[in-house]
């Protein structure tokens, strides 16, 4: 019994030992050259010149996209998909109960086809060893607006009221974007998490229904979150 139970005890040390001098293997984080994904963007959009007295509107955006890192530090994406744009108008308040608390209702919408061509900056290993990067974006993002109206937001009855505004504004642009923010290694893909700007270089009003000879230029802040695979 006292030899079954010292046989027991040595190959039970042996493996311990054994155990012990394995280097725990870490997974190498990916470096895919060419990925392919998209982008979901949730930003807050406005014109910035003379324009009528106005605010930042909720605008909704996403893009499908490729990017190619020819070095671990430096890549490439472009892309293509459609970003709402626009403002809210600051209707003047009568001092009447129903113009005061319709001040806020009417919006500018705009939809746009875009294609986002952009440089890619990133820390070319890890951080800390881990799995996250850091990386900045910036690119230009050619845009065809289709689509253009102007809303007011009837909230008592739901029956809003849309006009077609799309004549009274230019239907191409070319603004400019930067973003910063993490990249995170989930094994299946990289998971992108930044903060994104956008402004506008071309003017958006047209001379067509423009008799208050208003002026500005596209421009949005928010955020983007995109996966690459």
């Amino acid at each position: 019994m006292k030899k079954i139970i010292i046989v027991i005890a040595f190959l039970f040390g042996a493996n311990l030992v054994n155990g012990q001098n394995q280097t725990i293997e870490k997974p190498e984080p990916k470096e895919d050259k060419f990925r392919f994904g998209f982008t979901f963007l949730n930003v807050w959009s406005n014109v910035k010149g003379t324009t009528p007295e106005s605010f930042s509107k909720p605008s909704l955006g996403g893009n499908v996209k490729a990017e190619y890192y020819p070095f671990d530090f430096l890549g490439f994406t472009v892309g293509v998909g459609y970003q709402q744009r626009g403002y809210g108008v600051i209707l003047p308040d009568t001092g009447f109960v129903a113009p005061s608390i319709n001040t806020y209702r009417n919006r500018i919408r705009m939809n746009s086809v875009e294609f986002p061509i952009g440089l890619i900056l990133k820390t070319p290993k890890p951080l800390a060893g881990g799995s996250t990067w850091l990386m900045a974006s910036v690119g230009i993002s050619p845009l065809y607006m289709f689509e253009a109206s102007d809303v007011y937001l009837s909230v008592e009855d739901g029956f809003h009221i849309v006009k077609d505004v799309t004549s009274s504004f230019n239907q191409s642009d070319v603004p400019i974007f930067v973003s910063f923010g993490p990249e995170i290694d989930t094994s299946a893909g990289f998971l992108q998490v930044q903060l994104i700007g956008s402004f506008g270089t071309s003017e958006i009003y047209s001379d067509v229904n423009n008799p208050n000879g208003y002026s500005g230029k596209n421009r949005f802040l928010g955020f983007a979150i995109g996966y690459t695979f």
